[in-house]
């Protein structure tokens, strides 16, 4: 487990009318914007980008309705996504950028990418290249009834671990659990993130599909590979992977055996990845 890192201070931008959450740890060189995956925040990449800071200037974005950014009533397409993720390029003046996306967020490169094609110089998808319309799974654990409040931070933080495996356990999980719920007087805590509050965003991932034919820039997909996937939702994930090499005019493969968080529990490998394949 990494020890303690050091993370940048909360910043906050309104885009479209909604204030958005976004970290910012500098950094020389081009700059990379890294999009996390559904239920996640900008702070899950808390133990990678501090690795990236010497050859590109990172920042993460935590979508609407996730975090410390508004909660909303629409734009849950990761089309919008993709263009609110557009306009913090606009706001910070940044012209071009590499583009990471994990989960869900690898929709949302996508659909930058293929949108703006200008504005994106590379492409990674973190276990994110994935046609989720087509996925066998009948249901995601976002979709599982699960408590919206708990006695203690404490009871959250166990709740949120028996989900998980242990392997990503560490300083990124733990900032980005604190910023995923709100503190009552007595104590309890509320999941802002509630099963309620996810519906429309996996409603949104269910019916996406990748443009990968649209997409210009060159692209690397690493694939987390593990006995946790079988039967139907092996093959499914193998036909995605082979869907985006042939569709893709610049694609890249990497698989590596991980669980879906791939950029934490097989961090060094990732972060050699990018480093190679951004520069």
């Amino acid at each position: 487990m990494p020890g303690p890192i050091e993370i940048p201070p909360d910043e906050f931008v309104v885009l479209d009318g909604v204030r958005f959450h976004y970290l910012d740890w500098g950094g020389d060189g081009d700059p990379l914007l890294m999009l996390a995956g559904l239920g996640c925040t900008a702070h899950v990449f808390s133990e990678l980008a501090p690795h990236l800071g010497d050859r590109f200037r990172v920042v993460a974005l935590t979508r609407r309705g996730h975090g410390l950014t508004d909660r909303v009533q629409s734009g849950f397409a990761l089309a919008d996504a993709a263009e609110d993720a557009r306009r913090l390029l606009d706001a910070l003046d940044i012209e071009r950028a590499h583009v990471v996306g994990h989960s869900m967020g690898g929709g949302e490169v996508s659909a930058l990418a293929a949108r703006h094609p200008e504005r994106v110089a590379g492409v990674v998808y973190l276990d994110g290249a994935y046609d989720w319309a087509d996925s066998p799974t009948v249901e995601w654990p976002e979709e599982a009834a699960s408590p919206d409040r708990f006695a203690s931070y404490e009871d959250y933080v166990d709740f949120v671990h028996s989900l998980l495996p242990d392997d990503i356990r560490g300083p990124a999980l733990d900032a980005m659990m604190r910023a995923s719920v709100d503190t009552l007087a007595d104590g309890s805590v509320v999941d802002t993130f509630s099963t309620a509050a996810s519906a429309p965003f996996v409603r949104a991932l269910r019916a996406f599909r990748h443009p990968y034919s649209d997409i210009t820039a060159p692209a690397l997909a690493i694939y987390a590979l593990g006995d946790q996937w079988q039967g139907p939702d092996a093959i499914w994930r193998a036909a995605c992977r082979d869907r985006f090499a042939a569709e893709t005019a610049d694609a890249h493969v990497i698989e590596l055996h991980a669980s879906h968080y791939v950029f934490i529990d097989r961090r060094d490998e990732v972060v050699a990845a990018l480093r190679s394949f951004l520069t």
